[in-house]
């Protein structure tokens, strides 16, 4: 089994490199709440992210619990309860419409990848299930993400793209290393007890250049398929 799913991870590396996937492969990675990959955005066409180059790929399909040769930041049970609860602060959160709304210039978005309590291959924003994210266009996003999740091939991240799903089994075939992305994968957390573990975090900043209307994506194989996805609109 381990060693198809590596055949599928160079598949997946070949893609991207047939997506055009850039070269430029220095990773940014920093803590929470700082800008962390320096997305230069918005020209008035869109907005604009960095891409990740083939050889990064085989680090962040991986796989493995997140450990201390992460480089990104990592919290306590105590520290992503925190995050949990921060998740919606910033925005009017809507349960019935499962819909978040920021109105300020600039906004910081918590979000969890397969919350605990939630349904699996989801991500979760201030208690909502893959909600709809507004933001005000031109805004300053600033998306840290964390991964809750356990269990081998459970490495999560996030690609903003224009394409809608539904998406097939390698995402980025569809995505292309989108217009915004928190890179590279966050391997799932380090113990099977929630309360023992440790939690992968990443972020990074954008800024929103063109109203519309985009998908937030997890790019790991098959987990947008299965739903892994949210509507993120600019206007």
């Amino acid at each position: 089994m381990l060693r198809t799913y590596r055949l599928r991870m160079l598949a997946v590396t070949a893609a991207a490199m047939l997506l055009g996937v850039t070269a430029s492969v220095s990773a940014q990675i920093s803590p929470r709440g700082s800008n962390v990959s320096g997305m230069p955005v918005a020209s008035p066409d869109m907005m604009s992210g960095r891409g990740m180059g083939p050889g990064m790929m085989g680090d962040y399909f991986a796989g493995g619990p997140v450990n201390s040769g992460w480089g990104g930041g990592s919290l306590t049970y105590d520290q992503v309860q925190a995050f949990v609860r921060g998740g919606g602060r910033e925005g009017k959160v809507d349960v019935k419409t499962n819909t978040i709304t920021y109105d300020t210039p600039e906004v910081t978005i918590d979000m969890i990848a397969v919350q605990p309590g939630h349904d699996d291959q989801t991500f979760e924003v201030g208690g909502l299930t893959n909600p709809t994210l507004i933001v005000p266009v031109k805004a300053v996003v600033h998306l840290n993400l964390v991964n809750m999740d356990f269990g081998a091939q459970m490495e999560h991240g996030l690609i903003l793209a224009a394409a809608p799903p539904p998406y097939p089994y390698m995402a980025m075939m569809a995505t292309g290393p989108g217009l915004a992305q928190v890179m590279p994968l966050l391997p799932w957390r380090s113990k099977k007890a929630l309360k023992q573990a440790t939690y992968a975090e990443l972020s990074t900043t954008f800024i929103a250049g063109e109203a519309g209307t985009y998908w937030y994506v997890c790019p790991t194989p098959q987990h947008a398929q299965e739903g892994m996805f949210g509507k993120f609109v600019v206007r």
